[in-house]
């Protein structure tokens, strides 16, 4: 049974005017509207990339990050923070690999489309996503230590694949188990954790992927583009 909510009048306050407004210790009070210009939001579309999502839960995670550190210890955000950073960084690991399997083909080498599309459509595992952008990092015309992912981004990915290696951990209660186990709980022992070095952590992982590994790739491609325009009007 969960417990029924609070009075409102506990959350809720008055103007002189009659406007309920927030009270000041009430957090997920939503804010009344403000004009229809700043009502509308733009999603979707031919330009809507693994980029663009992972930037989205990079930003959503640290606003709820931000949140819990100001605020103070609130124990039913843990697991959707988790969940956003993982999946930001999950994002912008796709993100990275489909440059650079376009960069690699544009050095002339063979990365077939089908089977990358198939394994990023299919793959959730952290591990295996590194595994394959560190292999086309190693084949691209980079030196060292552009040729993978840094050390510490690195290391923060294999603790995350520790905890959750299918995607499946801060997403549900319950997860399943393997062959004959059914349902387990994804987390079946009460733990006390250092959540702000947790929160941290991640952050850094995630925008060094989306912005450190992710501007790397963009401007390998822009080089690629300059040379070719370049050896275009030369007549090459």
């Amino acid at each position: 049974m969960h417990d029924a909510p609070a009075d409102d009048s506990d959350a809720l306050a008055a103007d002189d005017a009659g406007v309920v407004i927030a009270a000041p210790d009430d957090p997920t009070f939503l804010p009344p509207r403000r004009s229809r210009w700043h009502n509308i939001a733009v999603i979707g579309g031919h330009d809507e990339d693994d980029f663009d999502l992972a930037l989205g839960y990079a930003e959503a995670a640290d606003i709820l990050a931000s949140h819990w550190i100001r605020i103070g210890a609130n124990d039913a955000l843990p697991v959707p923070i988790y969940y956003n950073y993982r999946h930001a960084i999950e994002l912008a690991l796709k993100g990275c690999i489909r440059v650079a399997a376009n960069c690699l083909r544009r050095d002339g080498v063979t990365v077939s489309h089908e089977e990358l599309d198939k394994f990023l459509s299919t793959s959730h595992a952290v591990e295996h996503l590194a595994d394959r952008l560190n292999q086309y990092l190693g084949r691209l015309k980079v030196e060292a230590p552009n040729d993978r992912i840094d050390a510490t981004t690195q290391e923060t990915l294999d603790w995350l694949h520790q905890m959750d290696d299918k995607g499946q951990t801060f997403r549900y209660s319950r997860v399943k188990g393997g062959k004959g186990k059914g349902l387990v709980r994804a987390r079946p022992h009460q733990r006390n954790i250092d959540f702000d070095a947790h929160i941290r952590r991640l952050s850094a992982a995630a925008w060094m992927l989306y912005g450190g590994c992710g501007g790397l790739l963009d401007a390998y491609a822009e080089n690629q583009a300059e040379y070719e325009a370049e050896m275009r009007s030369a007549g090459w």
